[in-house]
């Protein structure tokens, strides 16, 4: 067990109300974090007047010992949090990061702009870390590719993660033993073009006109940059008689009685660090059928998965056409959930901390 303190960085999500992926990883590792430590847990947040990390209830300066350790799932670089970098190369205690994905190198197409300009910084600044914690194998690979490129001298150790199927609903479901007479559909996800909610209507829409009967429920906030003329065109449809229905972002409860009533998930996203909706459906008893992403595929192996080219209309349009007129095979995929090896949250915060200290946490 780490000796001191658990430094946890709440800088940002201290203040964020919208509930991003970064920002639910971020309140299950606190969670689990606090329910193993207890009063060894300390929530910091970053002092730009100091350049120093101080508690979050206090506005005075934090006494750093080696034994203690930082860790932040938080984006950030040293043109938001001047002298960062300075405090990560002198700071007596031992560092760690969640790496989340390279999305906005990948796909600057349709990331914020902030995040775009942002992240080559951050990519490179956690080199200065201790270790890293990286949420997939595949986000683990493409951190170490773009330290090669950048051909760092130094860098620190980068270990992939399992993150949770707990995160939003602490008890799982098991698979619904009787789908709906008129099969019910969900995508949850901000409404973005990198969700792919776009591809995933208009897969609804041809399969609509071919004569099958079903509805589609779509469960997210909107990213003002690039999910506007999504939700122009969902309302437009919706109007014109198809039979979907936008829901904005729900309340915990609005999504559990939702989840009880939903016979799959589509999940069609062009990029994704990790892929946490697909483990979260499965841990409701819900099979999905989802792009096939590397980080996806990691997750895939818990059963109650269909993939499809990312990407590919046809390959979509075909799978879902599949799963909503063939009930047999929509019931053996949801039979295929495997419940009982859905990974823990508090399983993902015990790997952290044994992976700290096999790495020199005195």
């Amino acid at each position: 067990m780490i000796k001191g303190k658990i430094l946890y960085d709440v800088t940002q999500s201290s203040r964020q109300h919208q509930k991003s992926g970064i920002a639910r990883v971020s309140s299950c590792l606190k969670r689990e974090f606090k329910a193993l430590l207890g009063d060894s847990l300390v929530e910091v947040v970053w002092d730009e007047k100091n350049k120093a990390f101080r508690r979050r209830e206090k506005s005075t300066n934090l006494q750093l010992d080696e034994n203690d350790v930082l860790l932040t799932c938080e984006l950030f670089c040293e043109n938001e949090r001047r002298g960062i970098e300075r405090f990560l190369e002198e700071s007596p205690c031992l560092s760690y990061a969640i790496f989340h994905d390279a999305i906005p190198l990948q796909h600057p197409e349709f990331t914020w702009p902030h995040s775009v300009q942002r992240h080559p910084s951050y990519m490179k600044m956690l080199a200065l870390f201790s270790g890293v914690f990286a949420v997939s194998s595949h986000s683990a690979i493409l951190l170490e590719e773009y330290w090669e490129w950048l051909d760092l001298k130094k860098t620190p150790s980068v270990r992939s993660i399992q993150l949770g199927a707990d995160g939003v609903f602490k008890e799982p479901s098991n698979p619904k033993q009787k789908n709906n007479d008129r099969i019910q559909l969900l995508t949850l996800a901000i409404l973005e073009k990198r969700k792919g909610q776009d591809l995933a209507f208009e897969a609804a829409k041809k399969i609509w006109d071919e004569g099958l009967d079903f509805d589609y429920h779509f469960v997210g906030r909107t990213n003002p940059y690039y999910g506007k003329e999504i939700e122009r065109s969902l309302k437009k449809s919706a109007k014109r008689g198809y039979a979907v229905q936008l829901h904005g972002q729900l309340r915990d409860e609005e999504l559990r009685d939702l989840f009880a009533n939903t016979d799959l998930v589509v999940l069609t996203s062009l990029a994704e660090g990790c892929g946490l909706p697909v483990l979260e459906a499965l841990w409701k008893g819900v099979p999905t059928l989802s792009s096939s992403l590397h980080s996806v595929r990691e997750n895939a192996r818990f059963g109650g998965c269909q993939l499809f080219e990312t990407g590919d209309l046809g390959a979509l349009t075909c799978g879902l056409r599949e799963l909503i007129s063939d009930r047999v095979k929509l019931r053996d995929l949801t039979n295929s959930i495997q419940t009982d090896m859905l990974p823990r949250w508090n399983n993902t915060v015990t790997d952290i901390v044994d992976q700290i200290v096999t790495e020199g946490a005195r």
